[in-house]
């Protein structure tokens, strides 16, 4: 994941307590996402203390491991078109630096206990970064409320709990999400280990105007035979980083352009994302297709293409094979 241009750590891909962990949350109104109204704060507390953690109306009341809230000028800033949420004012800082809310300034502390929006893309879409590797605090019960040093230092089960308003008649409401932090990430083994990727596109004909994810599941093997279990599950999680893609228009007519490259590897960094089951998705909005394609002389928007996807596995760079798609 990329926040800023930084690499954060998903919380899918066994991320340890040391790391810089991209806690994103997507909001989803009746099948569409949507931004909420307002969002409060986002809290960590640890999921054996989440039941108890909660009042009669279904709010926070446990004091937190850490807490993230948009705080300018002394006041709390909720409401997610405020500049506050915008994801230029994130920077890692350095180890050991105290980045408590109104210690530094933006520029030597880079917003670090914020809220951001993760992508101008995509609505709904909104991020935290739980940064262990720094001496990272929080304000606890909103501005002008006591500093709260990040504890969410344990390998342990975690959630984080995100305090929103969908609309602005509605009222306060958590929305809650689970991650883990590991320790066990470290591993030595007596041989090279010997893995294989299998991707394919689970989407292959889009219609002009549409705007879809495409999906490419990809299936990872290791061929080590005695590999303990405990290894090889590992990577049935979420194990591929640095997940990019490239389309391309293929023509037959030879007054054009046979391969005219519409997004390449490089346009699309920050934009494919990996799920849990280390599955790229990537979204396709074809409704600026023939714009691009007119100014890169590739011909008619409609017609064939292949997508590629690059990514990262352990030590290796990985090439899928170029599928074929069609636009119609």
């Amino acid at each position: 994941m990329l926040l800023n241009g930084y690499t954060i750590v998903d919380r899918h891909n066994r991320p340890t307590v040391l790391e810089a962990v991209g806690l994103r949350t997507i909001f989803i109104n009746d099948g569409l996402q949507v931004d909420p109204y307002a969002i409060s704060s986002v809290s960590i507390v640890s999921r054996i203390d989440i039941n108890t953690g909660l009042d009669n109306s279904g709010l926070l009341k446990a004091t937190p491991l850490m807490q993230f809230s948009n705080i300018v000028n002394g006041e709390l800033v909720s409401s997610v078109t405020e500049d506050a949420f915008d994801a230029t004012a994130y920077t890692p800082t350095t180890a050991g630096q105290n980045c408590s809310p109104g210690v530094g300034t933006p520029a030597t502390c880079g917003g670090v206990s914020g809220i951001y929006r993760y992508t101008t893309a995509r609505d709904g879409e909104f991020v935290v970064v739980l940064d262990g590797g720094i001496s990272l605090s929080g304000v606890w019960d909103g501005a002008g409320g006591s500093s709260i040093a990040n504890s969410a230092s344990s390998v342990l089960d975690y959630v984080d709990v995100w305090t929103v308003k969908l609309s602005q008649d509605s009222n306060w409401q958590v929305l809650i999400n689970e991650f883990s932090l590991f320790g066990d990430t470290f591993f030595s083994l007596t041989q090279p280990m010997i893995l294989k990727a299998r991707n394919s596109l689970a989407t292959k004909h889009v219609q002009l105007g549409s705007k879809m994810r495409l999906k490419i599941p990809t299936e990872i093997t290791v061929e080590n035979k005695d590999i303990d279990t405990s290894i090889i599950d590992i990577f049935k999680e979420s194990v591929l980083t640095s997940a990019t893609c490239e389309i391309v228009k293929l023509n037959e007519d030879v007054s054009l352009p046979s391969r005219v490259i519409v997004y390449s590897f490089s346009d699309t960094v920050g934009s494919v994302d990996i799920t849990s089951d280390n599955t790229l998705v990537y979204t396709w909005d074809t409704a600026f297709l023939p714009a691009l394609l007119a100014a890169k002389g590739g011909g008619a928007a409609t017609g064939s293409y292949t997508i590629q996807v690059k990514y990262t596995l352990i030590d290796e760079v990985i090439y899928s094979p170029r599928f074929p798609l069609i636009v119609s």
